[in-house]
């Protein structure tokens, strides 16, 4: 899927509108409102496409020194996004990559808490006990089971910072796709699960798990027409 496809799936999708950025010709910034949600860039012709989440931090060298010292490894070595800061791609030490981001003008997606925006992210890994700890090691996280109504029982913990009340995301196994490789799995809030499934079918996406509902409203799985993974979810009404 190249950058003008991924627009006009992910433009009506998330309600998103588009802009350059003024110091990466290549990257293409979501907005919503004139705020950053995401990013969209072209990548050379063999590179896996994809989501990849990215998590900040205030020493981009540090940060990736620690990725290595704690058996990850560094895929993308830090490099200048321009005036917007400082960025590196790793992987865990069971294959999951991830991105690294030390702000400078742009603290990275800044839209939260409405249609368009990310919500939440999933570590589907083959090793999620190893991973807990990289992570752990790496950003200071603190780990916890979901409640037991869940039904999730302890192979599946949330990861958060230890001031914070709300979890940041989950930390699991494959969930039955062990043949894939590790990967980070995205969630983006929309205002209708009914209207966003419909967009999906009617341009060439598909939904790998039809929407369904939970305590944090309801949720379903998406390939976009290129066939990258997400999630999408919506909120449970206001009370």
């Amino acid at each position: 899927m190249d950058v003008d496809d991924a627009r006009a799936f992910y433009g009506p999708l998330l309600g998103w509108s588009f802009e350059r950025s003024p110091s990466e010709h290549s990257l293409v910034i979501a907005t919503v409102d004139g705020v950053a949600a995401a990013g969209i860039t072209q990548i050379h012709e063999n590179a896996p496409t994809g989501w990849l989440v990215h998590f900040a931090t205030d020493d981009l060298g540090a940060t990736a020194e620690a990725v290595v010292r704690h058996d990850g490894q560094i895929l993308l070595p830090p490099r200048s996004a321009g005036t917007r800061g400082q960025r590196a791609v790793a992987c865990d030490p069971a294959g999951a990559p991830f991105g690294l981001w030390q702000a400078g003008d742009a603290i990275g997606s800044a839209h939260v808490r409405d249609a368009g925006a990310f919500a939440w992210d999933d570590l589907r890994s083959s090793d999620p006990t190893t991973a807990r700890e990289f992570y752990r090691r790496l950003f200071g996280f603190d780990n916890a089971p979901l409640p037991p109504e869940m039904g999730a029982g302890d192979t599946y913990q949330t990861y958060s910072h230890p001031d914070e009340e709300w979890p940041l995301g989950g930390i699991g196994p494959m969930m039955g796709e062990d043949d894939a490789s590790p990967y980070w799995l995205t969630y983006f809030q929309v205002r209708s699960i009914t209207a966003a499934l419909e967009f999906v079918e009617s341009t060439g996406g598909a939904i790998t798990r039809r929407d369904f509902g939970s305590p944090f409203g309801r949720m379903a799985a998406i390939k976009d027409p290129d066939g990258n993974r997400l999630w999408l979810m919506e909120p449970p009404a206001a009370p």
